[in-house]
Formats: C-alpha cells, sequence, structure tokens
C-alpha cells in the first residue's frame, strides 16, 4: 500500500511543481486573462450566432431534397459552436502570447480543455446513435480528458509496453485496443452502407427474387471490402489471405464438380423413374453422370 502510495505521489510532484509555477508566474496570470478573454468572447459570438444559424440551415418541414437534408446535418453540429470558438480564439491567443513571452504553456493547456469540451458535446448533444455514443462515452472522451492533462503519451507508451500472450503470438495491448475500436468503426460503416444500400435496392423496379439477390450481392461485397480494409489499416499481411482464398477457392471448386455429378444423377433417376419402360436407375444415372462429366 505505501508503494502504491509514493507512486501516486511521484506522479503528483510535478503537477504540484507546474501549478506552483503557474501562480507565481506574471506570464502564466497574463495567459489565464487571454483565456477568460477567448472563452468570454467565443461565448458572445455563439450567442449571436446560434440563432442566425438555425434560421438560417433550418429548412422547411416537407423539404426532402439533397440540399435540406445537408442543411439538416448540419445543424445537428450547432452545439459544438462554442468550444471550436473557444479553440480557435485560444489558437489566436496563443500564438500572441508566444510572440511576445516565448511561452504559452498556460494558454496550451486551455486550448486542449476546450478540445476536450468538444468531445464531450459531440457525444452528449450531437451524437444520436447508441453504439457511436457508447464509443464516444468510453474511447473518444478518455482520450480527450488523456490529451487535456498531457498524459496521452505516457499511457500509450505504457499500453505499448503490456504485452498480451495469445498462445504462439503475443500482441501489445494497445494494438488489440486499437483493433478493436478500429473494426468497430469499421464494421458500423459496413452496416450503415448496408442499411442504405438495401434502401436503394429496395426501391427500385425489379422481380423480388432479382431485388433479394441483388442486396445479398451487395451486403457480401460491403463487408468483404470493410474486412479487407481494416486488414489493411492494421498493417496485416494480405498475401497470407490471399493463399488462404485461394485454398478456399480450389476446394469449393472440387466440392461444387461433386455436387453437379449428384444432382445429375438424382435429376436422371427422377425422369426415368417416370418411364416405366426404364431399365434401372443406376445405370442411367452412371450414363448421365458421365455425360455431366
Amino acid at each position: 500500500m505505501n508503494e502504491i502510495l509514493n507512486q501516486a505521489l511521484g506522479y503528483a510532484d510535478p503537477a504540484i511543481d507546474l501549478a506552483r509555477d503557474w501562480l507565481t508566474s506574471p506570464t502564466a496570470w497574463s495567459q489565464f486573462g487571454l483565456l477568460i478573454v477567448a472563452y468570454l468572447a467565443s461565448k458572445l459570438v455563439a450567442k449571436r450566432a446560434t440563432p442566425l444559424l438555425t434560421r438560417l440551415l433550418t429548412p422547411a418541414d416537407d423539404a426532402a431534397s439533397i440540399f435540406a437534408t445537408s442543411r439538416r446535418f448540419v445543424l445537428i453540429f450547432l452545439p459544438l459552436l462554442l468550444p471550436l470558438l473557444a479553440y480557435g480564439f485560444t489558437a489566436i491567443g496563443e500564438q500572441i502570447t508566444r510572440a511576445i513571452f516565448d511561452s504559452g504553456a498556460v494558454i496550451a493547456f486551455g486550448k486542449r480543455m476546450f478540445l476536450f469540451i468538444g468531445a464531450r458535446a459531440l457525444v452528449q448533444h450531437v451524437t444520436r446513435d447508441p453504439f457511436l455514443r457508447l464509443l464516444g462515452k468510453f474511447v473518444l472522451v478518455p482520450v480527450a480528458a488523456l490529451y487535456a492533462l498531457g498524459l496521452l503519451d505516457a499511457v500509450m507508451l505504457y499500453l505499448e509496453a503490456f504485452v498480451v500472450p495469445l498462445g504462439n503470438l503475443s500482441f501489445s495491448l494497445l494494438f488489440l485496443i486499437r483493433s478493436v475500436v478500429v473494426a468497430s468503426i469499421i464494421f458500423w460503416l459496413g452496416g450503415w452502407s448496408k442499411d442504405q444500400s438495401t434502401g436503394f435496392i429496395q426501391k427500385q423496379e425489379m422481380r423480388p427474387a432479382t431485388r433479394e439477390l441483388a442486396s445479398k450481392a451487395a451486403e457480401l461485397a460491403i463487408f468483404g471490402i470493410a474486412f479487407l480494409l481494416f486488414l489493411n489499416i492494421m498493417g496485416l499481411n494480405l498475401s497470407v489471405l490471399t493463399v488462404l482464398g485461394g485454398a478456399i477457392c480450389v476446394g469449393v471448386g472440387f466440392g461444387c464438380k461433386r455436387l453437379r455429378r449428384t444432382m445429375c444423377q438424382a435429376l436422371s433417376c427422377c425422369w426415368k423413374a417416370k418411364r416405366p419402360s426404364a431399365i434401372s436407375c443406376p445405370s442411367t444415372a452412371a450414363r448421365a453422370a458421365q455425360s455431366c462429366g
């Protein structure tokens, strides 16, 4: 217990020293003042711009054009106006502070905090899909918090050094987390694309069987591309997949050949069973099998 407490104090000491330096530095106080000015300015601009942008981006209730749909989509991100303005004004203040005092640690910390506030607003007020909200709550917001506190690089190094053994293979914990997140996003996009393509196909004038076949083909193509994209992003070797795909195709080819022979035999038996003059089904089936290849 004492070791854990000493380790926690070891991490807390640099933060305490940094806070003491900020509280006793006139340059830091000037940066605090710039942060307050940037926040008040962004709040004032957002308060006046929000009603104007709402009226400008809100289409008529019965509008169904692409332009109206785009306006509704942009309107969803209106809650991000305040943190984005604060981030922009703080970035301008950081450039001025670094040009005058050759230092901007405090205002850079404030800029990262505004980015964290924007990430929380994105998850709470913009995201409507349950999966994306869950991903934002447990991935985006913690990552933004670590980045705001300046701990993201240290945490990533720790996760990279933590190796998880899986039989003869071993992966870092960072690689596993990144794989899960990337796979979740890619296959969510695949599911969304499948729903859009299915809805488009259902609106087309075609026979039900053709419509169902087109939907299944689009679904197979979308998730196949998503799987290949995931492998490419994660840096996995696609040559192994090529060899595996070739072996599967060879196996499917032999299976189809055997299935064709069996079907020919069955059809020949059924056709001869309807004819009383047939001598025997097996001999006919043998001739049919020879003719089928």
